[in-house]
């Protein structure tokens, strides 16, 4: 539990890290680019979920197969020629899809986008840049994954720490001293994308290398892990297009202003994720590993912490931003026209984005455990309800319909990974554990925020208002912490051991 613990300890002080960049460069990228091309920034994002799909299959592949053969001291050798084998293949779909994405942009990236400011050659010339900083970026996600499977997350979260820093704030610098160009915003990610994919794929094979043989590649490896792999990519696949295709659809239907507005509370709503994830990618590989022993006790309490941990954390801040929204984005951004116009999307946005990230622990039960069925089958089903949902709700009420539609797509899926995620893991259940590890925390946090709200109903002085926000925070931690049966035992447990 400590070596877990410590693994969390990075994970998050690693994304807090990020989300603090997320909150401190993003008005400054505004600042020096204006809403038009901050909305191309938010483009490039949605391109590398999109994108990503392959990424996430293999990557998920690797996790899960590290973390199995690296529980077995005879099995460990296998690891280098399962990495060359993944890589191999891995690096090759990736050149090719670059590629098309690069040919794409050619072609049409004149006249995609509904712009007042940029011209069709920038947009066009800035489109191929960012096939380019994909292809230099999305294949760290293997080797990240290889070290989360070997449950090397302190050093792992230190190299994307570093990284993420020199990609932020030198491209602040670069804007700043050279010329305010989203030209060279681009420039830069692939330089330092691809340094980053270049030292992390290095830190991971010394690590590795356990007989100092030449790793090589293994078709019979990669068959054992073709079927898993095969799902992963199948389930991102439809993930991606449920969850992306608003994006593409709104590019084309509003305005690049609007568009802005959609991306910046997409951006706002998804840095919740930044607490879910490394809760998640320190939490996965222990499950794997206590299936493959057959415990499912301590799967159970694994479980029962990781739920409660994800809604201790993430509730509040959900909450806070629903309540206080516009203020939050105006004191963020420093620009009224656009803390009105994003704050509506956002406060709905958030509601899908909670749903889903509380999910994510059982689903994660489904993916060590290789029964992707049900995700599948959820993914369909997502997809031949929302989409139609989608395109009548964007004609009908714009952005905020898109927005809709994600709170109805997280509602789905909480209901179904709860469902399948916790069959067959004794003292689980859908109704036990969404009272325990979810209602009980959110009613705890959103009835302290919205008691914050009644008495604090203006921004009023900004120093005292930011202070008084963060009070509220840590007041819906509290109860959120209190509500929590098994995390509040284990914290206190803690405290007592400490005194």
């Amino acid at each position: 539990m400590n070596f877990l613990g410590k693994n969390i300890s990075a994970n998050l002080l690693s994304n807090a890290w990020s989300t603090v960049l997320m909150l401190l460069l993003t008005p400054l990228y505004i600042r020096f680019l204006g809403v038009e091309s901050y909305g191309l920034i938010g483009f490039y994002f949605s391109w590398i979920a999109i994108v990503g799909i392959l990424d996430t299959g293999i990557s998920a592949a690797a996790v899960r197969e590290f973390a199995w053969l690296s529980a077995r001291s005879l099995e460990k050798k296998k690891i280098p020629d399962l990495l060359r084998s993944l890589e191999i293949i891995y690096w090759g779909i990736i050149l090719i899809v670059g590629l098309g994405i690069l040919t794409g942009s050619w072609f049409f990236g004149k006249d995609w986008f509904q712009t007042k400011d940029l011209s069709p050659q920038l947009i066009q010339h800035t489109l191929m840049l960012m096939s380019v900083s994909l292809v230099a970026q999305i294949p760290s996600g293997l080797y990240v994954s290889g070290l989360m499977g070997l449950q090397r997350q302190v050093e792992c979260s230190g190299l994307l720490a570093v990284f993420g820093t020199l990609r932020g704030f030198g491209a602040v610098l670069v804007l700043w001293l050279i010329r305010p160009d989203i030209r060279l915003f681009f420039l830069w990610q692939i330089v330092i994308c691809a340094l980053q994919t270049g030292v992390i794929r290095w830190w991971l094979w010394r690590k590795i290398d356990f007989d100092r043989r030449p790793a090589k590649f293994s078709l019979g490896i990669l068959h054992s892990v073709k079927a898993f792999a095969g799902g992963m990519i199948l389930i991102t696949t439809l993930s991606i297009i449920i969850t992306q295709i608003d994006k593409m659809i709104l590019s084309r239907v509003v305005s690049l202003e609007v568009f802005g507005f959609y991306m910046l509370a997409w951006a706002v709503a998804s840095s919740l994720t930044r607490v879910a994830t490394p809760l998640i990618q320190a939490f996965s590989p222990r499950f794997t590993e206590l299936i493959s022993k057959g415990d499912d006790e301590a799967l159970a309490k694994h479980v029962h912490l990781a739920s409660q941990l994800m809604s201790a954390l993430v509730l509040p801040p959900a909450a806070l931003i629903m309540f206080f929204a516009k203020p939050i984005l105006f004191l963020w951004t420093g620009n009224q026209a656009v803390a009105a116009g994003a704050s509506p999307i956002l406060t709905v946005m958030l509601v899908g984005t909670a749903l889903s990230i509380s999910a994510y622990p059982a689903l994660s039960v489904l993916y060590s455990k290789k029964y992707l069925y049900p995700v599948i089958m959820t993914c369909f089903i997502s997809l031949s309800v929302l989409l139609p949902l989608l395109v009548f709700a964007i004609a009908r009420a714009g952005a905020i319909g898109a927005a809709l539609c994600w709170g109805v797509y997280g509602l789905i899926i909480y209901i179904v990974y709860q469902i399948y995620g916790l069959q067959g893991i004794p003292k689980t259940g859908f109704f036990l554990s969404t009272f325990q590890d979810f209602f009980a925390p959110c009613a705890s946090a959103f009835a302290v925020v919205a008691v914050g709200k009644y008495f604090l109903n203006s921004a009023g002085e900004t120093l005292i208002f930011i202070l008084l926000l963060g009070l509220i925070l840590i007041a819906g931690w509290l109860a959120a912490l209190l509500a929590c049966k098994d995390l509040n035992r284990i914290v206190m447990d803690k405290l007592k051991w400490v005194i």
